[in-house]
């Protein structure tokens, strides 16, 4: 672990580009060795696997091999009964008629007695008490009985059909055929893997087994036909087995396929050679397998040492009569061809593999400097906005891949920008809260300091007017002063209406109502005569809560100003929609001569005014601006020299409860 410790540390002391070449180089051979190992192990598994299922195919085939075998001894002795007309002639006793059945036996020289397929070694008639009247192969012999022989008990006693393969000692199996002798005499050969013995010779011997009742005219007994074949030494069966399963296919001059039949743990019939090219008749299964299959009675798939070299084989056991089991039967493929084909393809997918990780290298060391490029180009560009450059750009470069980054890092810088832009607005407008709270409750008390001495003065004008005679020049003084008088009224009474609270009555109400009853009111004057009216009424907006006739003074003022900006000619447009934060946003736009950048932080504040002097008195806005507050709302303005000017409301939806306003305190 501590040289694990040492060697990260060390790792990280690199600078960039070498820690990147040594990353590439640690995930290129990581990702090399953990494909070769999981190629490796897919490579044996489905070699491997693929031959398993063969060979579990192959079973089934020597199987149906074996049990045809059995089938075609019993069709033999039931054409024997048939041909010599049995039923009679043990009626009779009439051996003479019996002497037709050698032509069933076979000799071990291969000639036959007649023409044929015979393959019998024994065939022996008996009575209904299983006493032998007669054998084939040993006619001198008769009289002893074989209702000791399973098969021959099961078809005396059942009147049926028997087949099965059984054990018989040699010297039964001797007394049926004495040619057997060569046959019989196995000795058993240990090899380096097989199972302990201490037998040296087998003492019985594998036969394949059928009898066949025969019966008289009412159904009885009277008596039986046995027909066998001696498995040992017998080589029909293992090699119809491969010829007909693996078709004499070779590998490197040896058999591809072989196939066994085992007498207990000790093969007494195979094609399996030895190295002196000898059938390996007498050698024993290996330790493992024989524990499986003859030690529990299992099937083995797998991979075993036979004889001299390793095969991908199959096992099954084999049963007698009466479910003992006596042995087992096999089949097996050379593993040699498998296991080159195998180590071929390993070495083809490790050569693949390894050509793979230098070129994953050499593209990953190129992407790898492609990277440290990008990287110095980031962090120029990070220094710039740094330095308060929020207009650099990266130039987007799809050749390299980099196109996505340098548009996340160009949306970053816009971002960057627009959010300080929001920032100094929001700081701005702040500011002018701050200053129109101020100025708000100045203005209250200011009025209502002025207010009463105003109403003073009026009062007792008026009274002086009564006295002055109407041909007298003091007369239209006066008469200038009461003016002048109502006029400053006005303007204290604006002034009031900037500071205090809507003093109606705030209900839910529709805004494009309000706005559509306010254009009503100034549709048909003269000055909107030269000017296209547009609305954009957003349909299902919620309600807002308000006071319907002061907003209908904010919509009024905006709308007039609109028209004083455009000089009777242009475009007003009025676009209403649904915000963020259940809010309802009101744009008006104009395309007048806009509002100067150095009148824009003035806007809202009273007494500010861009008209004419005696066209205004500079209280529109600001009274606007303190109806929308003391509504919860905002409002705001967007403009470009000679592009026109937008005002933005943002009002708060109704929704369902109103908390009221102090209506004498201004909304800060």
């Amino acid at each position: 672990m501590k040289f694990v410790d040492r060697l990260v540390s060390q790792l990280f002391k690199l600078d960039l580009r070498r820690r990147l070449i040594v990353g590439f180089l640690i995930a290129t051979c990581l990702t090399g060795f953990i494909a070769t190992v999981i190629g490796i192990w897919t490579i044996n598994k489905s070699t491997i696997g693929e031959v398993q299922n063969r060979v579990r195919q192959d079973i089934n085939s020597a199987k149906l091999i074996y049990s045809e075998t059995l089938e075609k001894i019993t069709s033999q002795i039931q054409f024997a009964a048939e041909a010599v007309d049995l039923h009679k002639t043990i009626a009779s006793h009439d051996i003479a008629k019996m002497e037709n059945l050698k032509g069933l036996i076979r000799h071990e020289d291969g000639t036959q007695s007649q023409e044929g397929d015979a393959f019998l070694d024994m065939l022996s008639v008996v009575d209904a008490r299983g006493r032998v009247l007669y054998r084939a192969a040993n006619p001198g012999v008769r009289g002893d009985s074989m209702f000791w022989e399973p098969v021959v008990k099961n078809c005396v006693e059942k009147k049926s059909i028997q087949t099965s393969t059984e054990l018989m000692p040699i010297d039964d199996i001797l007394r049926e055929n004495p040619d057997l002798a060569g046959r019989v005499n196995v000795e058993i050969i240990k090899t380096p893997f097989s199972f302990e013995s201490s037998e040296k010779q087998l003492s019985r011997g594998m036969v394949m087994m059928a009898a066949y009742p025969i019966l008289d005219e009412s159904k009885r007994l009277i008596g039986a036909v046995i027909g066998g074949v001696l498995l040992n030494k017998d080589y029909a069966i293992v090699d119809k087995i491969k010829d007909t399963v693996y078709q004499g296919e070779k590998y490197k001059g040896r058999e591809m396929g072989v196939a066994t039949i085992f007498q207990g743990g000790v093969r007494i019939s195979t094609n399996v050679m030895t190295n002196d090219n000898e059938r390996a008749v007498g050698t024993m299964l290996s330790k493992v397998v024989y524990d499986r299959v003859i030690g529990e009675g299992k099937d083995w798939v797998g991979r075993a040492f036979v004889v001299n070299d390793w095969y991908i084989t199959t096992y099954t056991p084999i049963y007698d009569i009466d479910k003992k089991l006596i042995g087992a039967l096999y089949v097996g493929i050379l593993e040699a061809k498998y296991r080159d084909i195998k180590w071929n393809t390993i070495w083809i997918n490790m050569g693949i593999t390894s050509l793979g990780m230098i070129i994953a290298f050499i593209i990953s060391f190129r992407l790898g400097d492609t990277i440290i490029k990008r990287i110095r180009m980031l962090k120029e560009a990070a220094e710039s906005i740094a330095a308060g450059n929020l207009d650099y750009k990266l130039s987007p470069d799809k050749m390299s891949g980099f196109d996505m980054l340098d548009e996340a890092f160009n949306y970053m810088s816009k971002s960057l920008k627009n959010n300080n832009e929001m920032l100094y607005r929001a700081h701005q407008q702040l500011a002018r809260t701050e200053k129109l709270t101020a100025l708000g409750e100045m203005a209250a008390g200011v009025a209502h300091e002025i207010n009463n001495p105003l109403g003073g003065i009026l009062l007792y004008s008026n009274l002086v007017l009564e006295d002055i005679p109407l041909d007298s020049p003091a007369r239209e003084n006066m008469q200038k002063i009461i003016y002048q008088t109502n006029r400053s009224k006005r303007i204290v009474q604006s002034l009031l209406d900037f500071a205090r609270t809507p003093t109606g009555e705030m209900l839910p109400l529709h805004i494009n109502s309000v706005i559509e009853s306010s254009l009503g009111l100034v549709r048909d004057q003269a000055m909107f005569h030269g000017i296209e009216v547009k609305t954009n009424l957003a349909d299902n907006l919620p309600e807002v809560t308000g006071d319907k006739s002061r907003l209908e003074d904010v919509f009024l003022n905006l709308f007039i100003n609109a028209a004083d900006a455009m000089k009777g000619g242009g475009k007003l447009t009025i676009t209403t929609t649904q915000g963020a934060d259940d809010t309802v946003k009101i744009l008006i736009a104009d395309t007048g001569h806009g509002i100067e950048e150095k009148d824009f932080p003035h806007i809202f504040e009273p007494f500010f005014t861009t008209k004419e002097p005696g066209q205004g008195t500079g209280l529109g806005l600001p009274i606007a601006y303190g109806i929308i507050r003391k509504h919860d709302g905002s409002i705001d303005a967007e403009s470009k020299p000679g592009k026109g000017a937008t005002f933005i409301i943002s009002l708060p939806a109704y929704l369902g409860r109103y908390s009221g306003m102090d209506s004498d305190v201004f909304y800060s």
